[in-house]
């Protein structure tokens, strides 16, 4: 065992997803409290302040936030001998990463995405910077489970090819950032905690799929190239229409799809309807102006093009599960809170 406080690098062998945080708890001679799926490992002293928790969803997914700032600089050797899918989100801190030859550079805000198998990954976290990073990972078959047949099966499949071998950045985007921090600042136990992050992190990789392409389009509706521009302008004239949007016929003249194509294309590649989209475009900017501009729900519904309040409750309610007044009063309940932890 590697005398702490002295800057050495640490050896860690990851032979099933779960393997890292107790590898990686015994190499710094933590300490870890247990609860029935949540392991938390407080980090010693005189390797730092602060913690990683692990919350373990199911055998094959896990999901795990350190919030850490480390006294010498945190070098590790991980040697990966599975297959490993990983969603990250860097709320703060600094990650360099190299693997046969290639590199990552990982900062505050970003997020990114990880395939790799039988590789041996040299990571450096920096001394003294305080380092809050989010991570979901799964057995890359775990995500086979979600398809319906063998069409989507050949689509994960590609998909996963794409990153097979590297760690990308991802796109980021308002609702992953709002995904991530419910998934920080999940305030359930027990069941309910697990069935809440469950489905958050499903809800982030929704999100990745939605941004990196993971789409199963029709092969009966015979979309060509030039369809799939069109629908992609299609996609953009609605986000930027969302307050006053356009009608079928008018979108359609203006991409230059007839549409039945238009409609059906759209759904098949998005995987939901032109309204769908309209109302969470709307959904996710009223979100916005609420929590950051401190509108009221009356004038949030206003901002985004609802003459009517009470529609936009009813709409509001489908997309979240709750009222907008309830949502904003678990928001502040949740800003007083932490604002107390703080203290």
């Amino acid at each position: 065992m590697p005398r702490v406080g002295v800057v050495v690098t640490l050896d860690v062998i990851v032979t099933n997803i779960h393997d890292y945080f107790d590898q990686f708890t015994e190499v710094v001679n933590g300490q870890v409290q247990h609860t029935a799926w949540d392991q938390r490992l407080s980090i010693p002293s005189p390797v730092g302040n602060g913690s990683i928790t692990r919350t373990r969803i199911r055998p094959g997914m896990e999901i795990v936030y350190a919030d850490v700032t480390f006294q010498e600089d945190m070098k590790l050797r991980i040697q990966e001998a599975c297959g490993i899918f990983e969603l990250s989100y860097c709320v703060s801190g600094e990650i360099y990463c190299a693997w046969d030859g290639k590199e990552s550079y990982t900062s505050k805000e970003t997020s990114g995405v990880l395939c790799l198998e039988d590789v041996q990954v040299y990571e450096e976290k920096k001394a003294g910077i305080h380092h809050q990073l989010l991570e979901i990972r799964l057995e890359p078959s775990e995500l086979f489970h979600y398809a319906g047949d063998v069409l989507e099966k050949h689509q994960i499949e590609t998909w996963l090819q794409r990153h097979k071998g590297s760690i990308d950045r991802v796109p980021d985007s308002s609702a992953i950032q709002r995904c991530v921090s419910d998934l920080i600042h999940c305030t359930y136990t027990g069941t309910m905690k697990r069935l809440y992050m469950e489905s958050k992190a499903m809800e982030y990789i929704a999100l990745f799929g939605e941004i990196d392409g993971l789409e199963v389009t029709n092969p009966q509706l015979n979309l060509q190239r030039n369809d799939m521009d069109r629908l992609h302008d299609a996609k953009q004239l609605i986000v930027s229409h969302y307050e006053h949007p356009l009608s079928i016929r008018q979108l359609a003249r203006l991409v230059g799809l007839n549409e039945f194509k238009l409609k059906k294309g759209f759904r098949e590649r998005y995987g939901m309807t032109i309204f769908e989209l309209v109302r969470r475009e709307r959904m996710e900017k009223a979100l916005w102006h609420m929590e950051v501009e401190q509108m009221n729900v009356g004038e949030a519904a206003v901002s985004v093009g609802y003459s009517n309040a009470s529609n936009f409750t009813t709409m509001f309610r489908k997309h979240y599960g709750c009222n907008p007044s309830e949502y904003v009063r678990r928001m502040k309940q949740q800003d007083m809170k932490r604002g107390f932890e703080r203290q």
